[in-house]
């Protein structure tokens, strides 16, 4: 797994622990040593998040017809937080790039549901945000992206 992949990951158990429990710490308990640069970007993203919390879940909000963000699943809210805020404060990231992840992520942690409300919700907050991006966008294969920019 690439330490981006895993980064992503990380940090949805790091925010999704901190929405549930209340602890804000980075530390994860049996983290190895190889793992710390994935850890590294996993603090990046969580920060980020809490920064312009406000910010991404109108975004959420705005995109997510019929559904009020207090009303979805933590760890749906929390994999849609990651991709929203990649997509508004990272615009290094290909469109094709936060979109797979966070699908993939919605999957793993979730559901296949969950994998497609996550995708739909994101593409709509990327043409509002991406438009012109939007249009040349394909699904990435592999992951090409850099530092998010916080």
């Amino acid at each position: 797994m690439g330490v981006r992949r895993e980064g992503r990951e990380l940090a949805v158990k790091l925010l999704y622990r901190e929405e549930v429990t209340g602890l804000t710490d980075l530390a994860i308990p049996g983290i190895e040593e190889e793992r710390e640069e994935a850890l590294v970007f996993a603090g990046r993203i969580v920060d980020g998040v809490r920064e312009r919390l406000e910010a991404i879940d109108g975004a959420i909000s705005e995109a997510s017809e019929h559904w009020d963000i207090s009303r979805m699943g933590a760890v749906d809210r929390t994999v849609l937080r990651i991709g929203a805020y990649e997509l508004l404060f990272a615009p290094r990231i290909p469109i094709g790039v936060v979109i797979n992840e966070a699908v993939d992520c919605a999957r793993k942690f979730s559901s296949d549901e969950c994998g497609r409300f996550v995708n739909g919700v994101l593409d709509h907050i990327a043409k509002l945000v991406r438009p012109s991006e939007k249009e040349q966008a394909e699904p990435a294969e592999e992951e090409t992206e850099e530092e998010p920019t916080s």
